[in-house]
């Protein structure tokens, strides 16, 4: 009879402490230490079977009445198994130093017929008031209002004298610069005098004869022949006559030509036909007779011939310019 009751008794006891173990709750703050009117996290966790209806405290605006809360979370629920993680994160205020005592946080749930409980540890948090007063009264300022300086006429003399300072290094520095470079300018006039740049009309009869030297147009180089033949007039033009002709169509280069005095009106009729033929043969697919290509390397010769600058008044005007 006696084993019968102790082990009744050892059976109790041990379903009470399983009922009470399958659930837990624990509380914990961000910090034990906080400054008067700062915020804080207090987090609440229950972990519980899967199945169980457990209720969650319940807080209006207040841990306890001095510390108070500012927002909270929905619960957040995690499952782990047949567990559930619960958490729920509250964000509190406290407006009064001191230490604040947080009892334990309880939650309940039914097992069977039975009204259980559990409670998370109590906690405490150190509130610090790093102002020697605080007055309500007295509203919301500065925590030192600016200072007012009075004008002192030996500062702007300070800054006056390395202003003065920096624009004397800056004129040394420029007059040693520029020294330099008029005393550099005659050596390198001697040991590096630069070639005396050669004549438009040189340039473009010396291109002129390597096109007629290599004949690509009796080889069927129809396009790179005009190509050539017409870079190498636009080029010409544009040295000589001091216009735009390598950008220009052909029409804005007979316009140009026109406002040029030219010895010889023929020579503007020239140029626009040695044009026209050669952008017909490179954007119309125009195939010009053998007399065409050879008639426009003939004109080319021609409008270079009559329009250069005379290689004496070219002379005179170096000899002129060496002399000064």
């Amino acid at each position: 009879m006696n084993r019968l009751i102790l082990s009744l008794i050892t059976c109790f006891a041990f379903s009470g402490i399983t009922a009470g173990q399958h659930v837990s709750v624990s509380a914990e703050l961000d910090s034990t230490l906080m400054f008067i009117g700062g915020q804080m996290n207090l987090r609440l966790e229950v972990i519980q079977p899967d199945g169980l209806n457990v209720a969650l405290p319940i807080f209006t605006d207040t841990i306890t009445k001095n510390i108070e809360i500012v927002s909270h979370t929905r619960p957040d629920t995690v499952r782990n198994g047949d567990m559930l993680n619960i958490m729920c994160t509250y964000r509190i205020t406290s407006f009064d130093s001191g230490l604040h005592y947080i009892p334990p946080i309880t939650v309940e749930y039914l097992t069977g017929e039975m009204l259980e409980r559990q409670e998370s540890r109590s906690l405490a948090l150190m509130v610090v008031n790093p102002f020697a007063e605080v007055d309500i009264e007295k509203g919301i300022f500065d925590i030192k209002q600016p200072l007012t300086l009075s004008f002192s006429f030996l500062e702007i003399i300070r800054i006056a004298n390395w202003v003065l300072l920096a624009m004397l290094a800056s004129s040394l520095i420029v007059l040693g610069i520029h020294w330099w470079r008029k005393k550099r300018n005659p050596i390198k006039e001697i040991l590096f005098r630069e070639k005396p740049k050669e004549p438009p009309h040189i340039i473009a009869l010396r291109e002129l004869d390597r096109i007629k030297s290599d004949k690509i147009w009796q080889k069927g180089q129809i396009k790179p022949f005009y190509s050539q033949l017409t870079d190498t007039l636009r080029t010409y033009m544009e040295h000589r006559f001091n216009f735009s002709a390598m950008e220009q169509t052909t029409p804005e280069i007979l316009k140009a030509l026109k406002s040029i005095n030219l010895t010889d009106e023929k020579l503007r009729s020239c140029m626009a036909q040695i044009l026209e033929t050669a952008d017909l043969a490179k954007f119309a697919k125009y195939e010009p007779l053998p007399d065409e290509n050879d008639n426009c390397l003939a004109g080319a010769y021609l409008f270079v011939n009559s329009t250069k600058v005379e290689e004496q008044e070219t002379e005179t005007a170096e000899t002129s310019n060496t002399i000064e």
